[in-house]
């Protein structure tokens, strides 16, 4: 069992990760259609994964090369849907009016107990993060491309757990495909953390920031993360006693399409979820307790199996 040794630090970071923008003085450049982009941000990333290589480290740590020796270094490519660990898999995502194919490695097996963030809760996780480009430059009068990954942010040490809700889209479609792992506290020492989820995510820049640049990063960027992820928080975003988790009332995985009153809020972040006027804390509390669990949570005749009290607008 391979054993990490997490330290925290105590202050807190800005994390360009979950930033929507990393100064008042930058601005969108011109939108590109969404497709065209894609095109190239793929392009770059198959690229990426022919032609470069991946060691793991025993703690998970990982470092991406380019490929010298085709004879003794495999690509990230041929790792694809590979029977072994670390395996390259790839999930399509529809967004955008397009279909993105965001590949992403796992480095070893799952922790079975751990805990699945959904797409609505928080994580502690370290990562590293790369943006992908093309650099040319002329030699002797022979213009040579370069692959480039630049890194922009390195976070080993986690202090926060940062919201999955408000990160960029490839990490809230890949994150909850990874478990956590076994936490452990001893008084007077720092958390420890085993069996953690690991990997690697491509992200190509329309589920990434797209159009508009961040400190380090210039628009239009796929993005690379190697991650571990150390502990899940399950989240309530609105604090109305109802886990975010449990607000994804048709079990799609998607957060936004459930808006019971059609408000235009989403319930997870709706302090009122059908449009009463009354706080949903307040309806579904029990003898003046917000229940621990939302299968207890009642419905207007005082059981568990109809509509539950806060989604019903006739009742309260």
């Amino acid at each position: 069992m391979n054993k990490f040794r997490l330290y925290f630090i105590l202050f807190c970071s800005v994390f360009i990760l979950f930033s929507c923008n990393k100064a008042d003085s930058v601005t969108a450049v011109p939108v590109r259609a969404y497709d065209v982009q894609y095109a190239d941000d793929i392009a770059i990333i198959e690229d990426y994964l022919n032609t470069h290589y991946l060691v793991v480290e025993e703690n998970q740590d990982v470092t991406i090369s380019k490929i010298t020796d085709p004879l003794v270094q495999s690509s990230m490519m041929s790792l694809l849907d590979s029977e072994t660990y670390p395996k390259l898999l790839v999930k399509e995502v529809e967004a955008n009016d397009i279909t993105y194919k965001v590949y992403y490695l796992k480095l070893r097996a799952d922790y079975e107990t751990g805990i699945a963030p959904s797409k609505a809760d928080s994580v502690l996780a370290s990562y590293n993060g790369t943006y992908l480009s093309y650099k040319t430059e002329t030699v002797n009068e022979v213009p040579t491309t370069t692959l480039l990954a630049t890194q922009f942010e390195y976070t080993p040490f986690p202090s926060l757990f940062l919201r999955l809700d408000l990160a960029v889209r490839g990490w809230r479609e890949i994150l909850p495909l990874f478990r956590a792992g076994q936490k452990t506290d001893v008084t007077g020492e720092p958390t420890s953390y085993t069996d953690f989820g690991a990997g690697v995510i491509f992200i190509p820049s329309g589920l990434g920031y797209f159009n508009v640049p961040q400190a380090g990063i210039p628009s239009y960027s796929p993005l690379v993360f190697s991650f571990k992820l150390y502990d899940v928080k399950y989240t309530d975003q609105d604090q109305d006693g109802i886990l975010s988790n449990d607000e994804d009332l048709n079990g799609d995985g998607d957060f936004t399409n459930d808006d019971t009153d059609g408000d235009g809020v989403q319930n997870l972040y709706d302090v009122d979820d059908d449009g009463d006027s009354y706080l949903t804390k307040n309806e579904i509390k029990i003898n003046g307790l917000i229940p621990t669990s939302y299968s207890e949570i009642l419905d207007c005749s005082g059981t568990t199996i109809g509509l539950k009290k806060h989604l019903d607008p006739t009742c309260n």
